[in-house]
């Protein structure tokens, strides 16, 4: 079966940003609401776009309600719709860095200026307020609660306004806003980050994820490990080192890679579990996700146990009263780095290897975890034929009472480590640890003490 053309994710982010670049190579502006008769000219057939659009969208949506809601026809403005001066420092700020540091394209910053003024002009009907850094800051817990609050109705407004896909990029700019700001103001808090978790921001959650190839993988962790010997580096990647220290974010990074392709967590898990609790490092090690209503709740590490180790002694002597979160950030409220960032984080390591995934995104948490997750779908088919000859054996007319009686969840986990053919000392060897994870100065936690 052929694959859409227009599917969910094209009309949200490829479609908009390739007509702009179609309506600036015609000397149109940008953000002209482009006609039938104009759409004729492009490969966006109007007929095919339309019909798209009401399947994903519902009936009641036409082909310029949805050109609308992604900017078209909207005068552009460069002033912001604020006379706040820090806030319109911060915008112009924002928007520079995203150009200078992130790679953005114009079209992309054509859909992120639309995005926050829409915000601040919420805000200022919401809230009658124009200062979008006021909802970063607090002195007291009255005060932080209240921003929770009306940052709560800010994005209830775009979520009633705009569809799904739409709102969540909305959101998206609305969070990379407030990490910038967090550079150049003063920033208590990313209110975004603190809300988040009430909305499902990712409408495209159920996609068939591509698989990186262990070729990709092998680059990456090659690129990793190399990264000390290098004078130069991508904007993106220069910019994460002068916030964390190149030794800092490169430590994180591996234990991002092996902690998503050797053991497979979705996104929300990498930002809910904590080492203390929840990862068993002793002989046979393991690490627990114990949220999960399907698929294994404790998955044995295969490969790099000593790496894990150590990486859990490093963080403990790295930051004082560490909260066991293996990626901690001090401005969240869950004490995590959030999904967006940690993905954030992928996509610069990708840009400084130069791998692209073959529909030429970069990977995220969720490719990562398709590769595991499809080695697991192998070892789950070889335990059902096991199941099926018991069974058969005991003359049983279905697997589960075979399934509960005979393996204990020490034993799934003992299958799952037997059966999983990911070479992961293979894909990503190490035959020693970075230096600062090796150093142990006095006081220094050991993992026996941890």
């Amino acid at each position: 079966m052929p694959a859409e053309k227009y599917h969910k994710k094209a009309l949200e982010e490829q479609i908009p940003s390739k007509l702009r670049e179609q309506l600036r190579a015609d000397g149109l502006s940008p953000n002209r609401l482009p006609t039938y008769e104009y759409l004729e000219t492009t490969k966006y057939h109007p007929r095919g776009l339309s019909k798209a659009i009401k399947r994903h969208y519902g009936e009641d949506v036409t082909l310029h309600d949805y050109l609308r809601e992604h900017g078209f026809g909207i005068e552009v403005n460069e002033t912001w719709p604020t006379s706040h001066p820090k806030t319109i420092e911060t915008l112009n700020g924002f928007k520079e860095s995203r150009v200078k540091r992130n790679g953005d394209s114009e079209a992309t910053i054509e859909t992120l200026k639309p995005a926050l003024r829409k915000v601040l002009n919420i805000s200022q009907d919401l809230h009658e307020t124009d200062n979008l850094l006021s909802y970063a800051q607090y002195d007291t817990e009255q005060g932080r609660q209240q921003n929770n609050r009306q940052i709560l109705a800010i994005l209830d407004e775009l979520q009633e306004d705009l569809s799904d896909g739409a709102a969540a990029n909305y959101i998206r700019y609305f969070r990379f806003f407030y990490e910038y700001a967090a550079i150049v103001a003063k920033v208590d808090m990313n209110p975004i980050d603190t809300v988040e978790g009430e909305y499902d921001l990712n409408p495209d959650s159920n996609s068939e994820a591509v698989e990186p190839s262990d070729e990709e993988l092998k680059s990456v962790w090659k690129k990793l490990k190399t990264l000390p010997e290098q004078d130069e580096f991508c904007d993106r990647v220069e910019h994460l080192i002068e916030i964390y220290g190149l030794e800092q974010w490169r430590i994180m990074m591996m234990a991002l890679v092996l902690l998503g392709v050797g053991l497979g967590p979705r996104s929300g898990e990498c930002e809910k579990m904590n080492c203390k609790k929840h990862w068993h490092l002793d002989q046979e090690p393991y690490i627990e996700f114990p949220d999960r209503k399907n698929q294994p709740g404790e998955v044995p590490i295969v490969s790099h146990d000593e790496f894990f180790k150590q990486y859990c002694c490093y963080l403990d002597s790295l930051i004082e009263d560490w909260n066991g979160r293996p990626f901690p950030s001090e401005n969240s409220e869950s004490g995590s780095r959030t999904a967006t960032t940690l993905n954030n984080w992928l996509e610069a390591l990708w840009i400084e290897t130069g791998v692209r995934l073959p529909n030429g995104e970069y990977p995220t948490l969720q490719n990562l975890r398709e590769k595991w997750h499809n080695e697991y779908l192998k070892v789950q088919r070889i335990r059902e034929q096991h199941y099926e000859v018991v069974a058969d054996e005991r003359d049983k007319k279905d697997t589960e009472h075979i399934r509960s009686a005979y393996e204990s969840r020490r034993e799934k986990r003992e299958t799952i480590r037997q059966l999983i053919r990911i070479d992961l000392e293979d894909m990503f060897p190490l035959s020693e640890l970075p230096s600062e994870m090796k150093d142990e100065p006095d006081g220094q936690t050991t993992i026996e003490d941890f």
